[in-house]
């Protein structure tokens, strides 16, 4: 069998191994692939882009054993072979970001990215741009020169369906802090911008059930900016108003509930919803303590009552959120809880009677 015959047996053969997930085996078909166009490029010369491809194949393989030097190693030979290799780029970007090579890999990946310039295939456009936002998730600092390529990136002025899935894809990854950035630089977005298939679950299982980031404050305004082009509240979970007012407990301000209800007025229809527990989220606003201050706790119940929240609703273990305040000694709270109860009760009292006078909640 001649050599060319071989390696292409042998690239084909590495190739269903790597679908099969058999990456040592998929490894050991491209080194013999290689080994057959290297005899054929000493005596009269391969496609050098043939081997650049088996190389990032094999790139990839060692990246899913998580293998990250070799794979580095393999795709630099690659770009060695054949520097237009659009795709080695790709690879090499995530092989650096692997081993904490941050500026490397965003540099790795903005070279692919300039080398698809007036591509008509968006999609590899969109994976690079992924690639450079996902390169700074983990970030402390943003330097300037990471600033400087995200400006270029918006200077290319793509379109809404563009950005609308590199959003989503960043989301799928859960790479928020990438989003935050981008959310930074909404104005410099399309206006008809819409991520109808993102979910915020992710977001508030890692932000307000398990974690604790340091710039807590920031992450009510990402949620209103995705909320507002088009992600859904449902998508938070089970009981997105409790995930919602926690959220707002933990950055400590209520802009994003007090925004909901004017924006989404129809949550109002949700307020009173229990969650596994029986609570409300006046239950919660009530049971929280550490770092919540009682005039912050204060405010919150104030915005729930004027959203039509229940204080009678007991939770399943029978009690009211007047309870839960008295037990944490949070009375101001309790006197205006008290003093909406008999407010509507005497609301109720004279409409029953034929009366029409309507007493408003004071926000003082």
């Amino acid at each position: 069998m001649d050599p060319l015959s071989y390696a292409e047996i042998m690239k084909e053969a590495g190739n269903q191994d790597f679908k099969n997930g058999h990456y040592a085996w998929a490894i050991r078909k491209y080194d013999e692939a290689i080994r057959a166009q290297f005899q054929l490029f000493q005596f009269r010369g391969v496609s050098q882009r043939d081997m650049a491809v088996l190389l990032c194949n094999k790139s990839y393989a060692f990246y899913n054993m998580n293998k990250w030097e070799e794979a580095w190693y393999s795709v630099q030979e690659s770009l060695d072979w054949d520097p237009s290799y659009v795709k080695g780029y790709y690879r090499a970007g995530y092989s650096l970001l692997r081993l904490s090579r941050t500026h490397e890999a965003i540099a790795m990946f903005f070279q692919g990215f300039t080398r698809l310039h007036h591509s008509l295939d968006l999609s590899e456009t969109i994976d690079f741009i992924v690639g450079i936002y996902t390169c700074v998730n983990a970030e402390q600092v943003i330097v300037s020169s990471f600033l400087s390529i995200f400006d270029n990136v918006l200077k290319e002025g793509f379109s809404a369906s563009v950005w609308q899935q590199v959003i989503e894809k960043l989301a799928k990854k859960g790479m928020w802090q990438s989003i935050l950035l981008l959310a930074a630089e909404k104005s410099r977005l399309p206006r008809n911008l819409r991520v109808t298939n993102l979910s915020l679950k992710d977001l508030f299982e890692k932000y307000v059930l398990f974690d604790q980031y340091e710039r807590m404050e920031r992450v009510p305004k990402l949620v209103e900016w995705l909320i507002s082009i088009g992600a859904s509240i449902g998508s938070i979970g089970a009981y997105p108003l409790h995930a919602i007012i926690k959220l707002c407990i933990k950055a400590k301000a209520n802009h994003l509930f007090k925004w909901l209800l004017d924006h989404k007025p129809e949550i109002k229809d949700s307020i009173n919803q229990q969650d596994s527990d029986g609570a409300t989220v006046l239950h919660v606003v009530a049971s929280q303590c550490s770092g919540y201050t009682p005039k912050r706790q204060t405010e919150d119940v104030l915005v729930l009552l004027s959203a039509g929240v229940d204080p009678s609703i007991p939770d399943a273990q029978s009690r009211c959120a007047v309870d839960i305040f008295k037990k944490n000694k949070n009375f101001k709270a309790v006197d205006i809880i008290n003093n909406h109860i008999a407010r509507h009760a005497l609301c109720s009292k004279e409409t029953a009677g034929g009366g029409h006078t309507f007493y408003p909640i004071t926000w003082s």
